[in-house]
């Protein structure tokens, strides 16, 4: 049979202390027994956009994800404007976040003649101009004083953002 500690001749100033104690216990207990729930993982997200090539055909874009899959993207049979060519791409990003364009200039789409590289963005469209002109070319365009920078100002064998 329960008895109340007043009837075991506990007097009352202890009865709160020890109610106090008690829930104190049992919050803390039931504290450490709730499981802690993984982070919730990135979603998925597509990146596209445009690639070009200054002096050749693009064979070939592969996305290089920081945090995400990497792979080859979708692109668009290329169109060539001049000397350069420029393609569509699209990749998901199995975990989104930052991404670099690897994009093959000239070649086949086996075997590129150079690849160029961008460093890593964030968004999920960007556009891309790939400088595959060998630098003897930009020289010899320095020597006879041609008016236009083939270069467009992007480092051989690099993608600049634009």
């Amino acid at each position: 049979m329960f008895r109340s500690p007043e009837r075991l001749g506990a007097s009352r100033k202890w009865v709160t202390p020890v109610k106090r104690l008690n829930a104190i216990l049992l919050s803390t207990v039931l504290a450490m027994s709730v499981p802690v729930l993984p982070a919730t993982a990135a979603s998925s997200v597509r990146v596209s956009g445009q690639v070009t090539c200054l002096n050749s055909s693009v064979q070939g874009v592969w996305i290089q994800g920081k945090t995400s899959k990497s792979g080859w993207a979708s692109w668009s049979q290329p169109r060539v404007i001049g000397g350069l060519s420029k393609a569509d791409y699209s990749f998901t990003l199995n975990k989104g976040g930052e991404y670099q364009v690897h994009v093959g200039c000239g070649g086949t789409p086996k075997k590129w003649a150079v690849n160029a590289k961008s460093s890593y963005v964030k968004g999920t469209k960007n556009n891309f101009k790939c400088n595959d002109i060998h630098p003897a070319l930009a020289a010899a365009g320095k020597i006879l004083r041609w008016k236009v920078d083939l270069t467009q100002g992007v480092a051989y064998k690099t993608c600049k953002k634009i």
